[in-house]
Parts: structure tokens; sequence; C-alpha cells
């Protein structure tokens, strides 16, 4: 869309009359929601260093523009969310329009904030409305935290000190606590604490360790228990983390009560024993309650896994790791994905006859655990490569493979990507399954050839295939074993991992 200047006028903008920055409005795409966020991400930016607007003016057309693009930017996260991975062009695409949208958004909001801290034109104009303007500066700069998790960092410089300094003018005003209806609607009530710990307690919660649909449930997931969160500038019982307004970090685990004037120390409060409550409540019935508004529908146990996720950072002792990691340097092996260790495991049982093409992509390792692994990744991995992905990994010179987790990705400042592996299983079984109603053996992978303590085996198959009311059966070595279904543990894109109990 080409903008046509207006003349003539004080201000130099197209967006100075609000008929013709209604007009503009009027005229986006109504069904291509990147390419109406992408004009308006570009009119926000124009606006960051455009001269001559007053407060007053300048504030009503960036909530002009807030409003339009906020079903243009929910439509591009729920498209997001829903990518195959193979998509890679289409998913920078979203990526890219998100992130620079919320970014633009941000400025123009701090902007407007910083102008009526200074005293500029128009700010007589907005008084009543500045703890509006710094929620939904925090709420911006919160959707910025959100696509940088989905990427898994790093973050913007001066992203963590634009935060702190915004909380910091809401304390400083004495409206941080104060009720407000941030946008329309029933979920626009909040207050600018509120916001601030929304933002706070997601990262703090380790929720950039969750592939992406997760992370969506758990920023829903804070963001209606955020009343129950708390807050305070000295230490108190049950701040377990803490946030420097003055560095440009995220926050950080508490490690014992020494005070500082500078940090302001955060908990969840009431919220452990909330999303304890929640979850009960969708354990015996199988749905959320309907008073907890998530966005949209989840597989249950998909729910339950971020609620055990979120109320482990949320407890008194949050995780920490359960093993020391040393520094190494070596080489391991990786095929990613069900399918293509399926296809290694076959190779090496059919000596060789699979002649399908091998993905295996070779790692340098950084740090070795008794639990897995820390590797740099190799560039041309990034196209598959994202948190609760399931890999097979075989250690330089030996012959068997383990099976392991994509746990934790991080993209630092050099954009290259830094792996965390948690290891399945060692040393990983082929067997060729059968159900009740199915004729033809498939393939799956067996954790364990021997049974744990409770008489059960860990096996992962091919997505969808897991059914609670199906026994299974296959041959391991000479013995014909019989197996009824537990429970299922964890999925993914392409594999059920679930647990069964060995037949008498």
């Amino acid at each position: 869309m080409v903008l046509k200047w207006i003349t003539g006028g004080k201000v130099d903008h197209p967006l100075a009359d609000m008929k013709q920055a209604r007009a503009l409005v009027a005229e986006l795409p109504p069904y291509d929601p990147v390419k109406a966020l992408e004009e308006i991400t570009r009119w926000l930016e124009s606006l960051v260093e455009a001269e001559g607007f007053k407060l007053d003016r300048l504030f009503e057309v960036v909530e002009l523009l807030d409003a339009t693009a906020r079903n243009h930017h929910k439509k591009i996260v729920q498209d997001y969310l829903g990518m195959s991975r193979q998509q890679k062009f289409q998913e920078n695409k979203l990526w890219t329009c998100g992130y620079q949208f919320s970014k633009a958004l941000a400025n123009v909001y701090l902007r407007c904030v910083r102008q009526y801290e200074s005293g500029g034109a128009g700010a007589a104009g907005i008084r009543k409305q500045v703890p509006v303007v710094v929620a939904r500066a925090l709420r911006s700069l919160g959707l910025q935290v959100k696509w940088t998790m989905l990427r898994y960092g790093p973050f913007e410089a001066g992203l963590w000190i634009a935060i702190g300094e915004l909380f910091g003018y809401a304390h400083k005003g004495g409206y941080a606590k104060t009720p407000l209806t941030v946008y329309p609607g029933v979920h626009g009530t909040s207050s600018v604490e509120q916001d601030f710990l929304k933002i706070m307690m997601l990262w703090a919660s380790s929720a950039d360790v969750l592939p992406p649909l997760k992370q969506e449930i758990a920023e829903r997931t804070s963001a209606q228990l955020a009343s129950a969160f708390r807050l305070g500038t000295a230490p108190f019982a049950g701040a377990i983390y803490r946030f420097d307004p003055t560095q440009n970090r995220p926050p950080m685990r508490m490690f014992g009560a020494a005070s500082d004037g500078n940090l302001i120390y955060f908990g969840p409060g009431d919220a452990t024993a909330k999303i304890a409550q929640v979850a009960a409540a969708l354990e015996k019935s199988g749905t959320v309650p309907a008073d907890f508004n998530l966005g949209g529908a989840y597989p249950s146990e998909v729910v339950l896994g971020v609620f055990r996720h979120l109320g482990s950072y949320w407890s008194d002792k949050p995780p920490s790791r359960l093993s020391e990691r040393r520094a190494a340097t070596a080489r391991i092996t990786i095929v990613p994905g069900y399918g293509q260790l399926v296809d290694e495991l076959e190779r090496e049982a059919s000596d060789a006859l699979n002649f399908s093409v091998s993905g295996a992509e070779s790692w340098v390792v950084e740090n070795v655990s008794e639990n897995g692994y820390g590797a740099l990744v190799p560039a041309t991995t990034t196209d598959w490569i994202r948190v609760d992905e399931l890999i097979g990994v075989q250690q330089e010179g030996a012959s068997e493979w383990s099976l392991a987790l994509v746990r934790r990705v991080v993209r630092d400042e050099q954009r290259q990507y830094h792996v965390g592996i948690e290891i399945i299983s060692r040393a990983v079984q082929l067997v060729h399954i059968t159900f009740a109603t199915a004729r033809e053996p498939e393939s799956a992978i067996l954790l364990s050839t021997e049974p744990d303590a409770d008489r059960e085996m860990g096996l992962i198959m091919r997505a969808g295939r897991f059914d609670p009311g199906q026994q299974i059966a296959f041959t391991l070595g000479e013995q014909e074993l019989v197996l009824t279904p537990v429970r299922m543990i964890d999925a993914g894109d392409d594999f059920d991992w679930s647990s069964y109990s060995l037949s008498s």
C-alpha cells in the first residue's frame, strides 16, 4: 500500500489526521493477517521517530493501530503454533511478522510513556490513561519475550531494562497495583504489577524449555493465575526469584536472602496451590474447568504436562540439574525423529539391506553429564530442531543407539544453537509389535529388554498408535511377550511414548 503524505499540516505524517488514519486502516486486507500486520508494523515504526506529534494524538493513533492489529496477530499466533516442522519458510515468515509487530508496538508505547515522564507536549491530555499505556507497553514487551522464546533467544538488547523501567514508573507513580481495563473485554482486566509478573513468572518457570504449543499453554496459565503471584522490593517468604531492573538480563533464581535495594523479588504466591487444584479437576473430569481460560482446547495429557512443569518451578524448591555437567569435546552421531531412528535400527538389523537414505548428522559435544549432553548444532540442523524432539544418539565408536529428547535449545549472539539432550535409554531395541485388531506387525522401539520393579516396559511407537484399550504382542529373543497398556508418558509430532505392563 502506498502511503499518501498529508501536506499543509503541522505534522508531516499520514496518520496525523485521524480521519485519514481510519481510512488507511479500513483499506487493510481483512483476510490476509500477515500482509495487514506487516503494514501496521510499518506505520508503528514510522511513529517512533515522527516529529511534531502531541502525546494525546500519538496515543490515539497507536490505540487505533493496536486495536486493528489484535485479531490479525492472534491469527498469526494460531497459524504459527499449528505449523509442521517441514514448513520452514512459512514458519519463518510468520515468526518474523509477529516478532517485528510486537517490537514496533512496544517501541511506540515506550515512546508515549517516556514522553509523558519528561513532560512532553500533550502530556496532560493522557494523564488518566498513563497506567493503561504502561500496562499495554508491558504486554507488548511480553509479546516480544514470547516470540523470542519460541525461537529460543537471544533477547533484543535493552528488552529487560525496558521492562524494569516501565514497572519503575508505575511503582514510583503509586499505580502499580491499581486494577485496570488494559483492553476492552472480560480478559482485559489486570494491573501493571500483574502484567509485569506474567512476564517474570513465565520466564522464571523455564517455559523456554517447552515446545511452542506448550509454551502457549504455559503463558495462558500464567495469565490466569497472575493475581495469585506475589512481588516485593525486599526478600519475603515465598520469594524464590529476583530481577534487577538496572541490568539487561532476565530474572534469576534466589540464592540466599541478601537484600539489594535495586532488586525486585517475586514468587508464585498462591498459584502453586491453585494450579494443583485445576490439575486435579482436569485429571478427574478430563476437561479444564470452565472458568480457567486457556484460549483454546488442548489434549488433557498435554495440559497436565504443562501444569506439572509449572508446578515444579513454582514449588519451594524449583528443579536444578540432576547431575553436574563437565566440559568435554567429542562427536556424537544424531538421527532426527522417530522414523529415521527406526530406519537406522532396521538397517543394522538387516545387515545394511535397508537402502533408505540416512539422515544422520555429526554434532560436537560441549559437555556431558550422567543424564545427557550439551552439544553445538550444525547450522543445517536448525530446520528441524526444537524442544521435545525425539532423536537417536550414537557415541563415537559405539555400535548401539541411545534414545534421547531435546530438552533445551539456546540461540547465542552468533546465531549458533546450543542444545541440551536428555538420554531416555542407553541401548534401545527394535521390535515388531502386533495389535489384536491389526494383521500386520509394525516397528516400535523398546527402551529396555528387562521390565522395571513394577513389571512395566517403556515403548516408543508411531504417533497415534497408542491405544489404552489394546494389548500388544512381540517377540524378544525366543520369548513371545504380551503387554497391557498402562499410560501414555509423552507424545511428539511423530511418536507416542507409553508404558506397558508385562502380562503373566
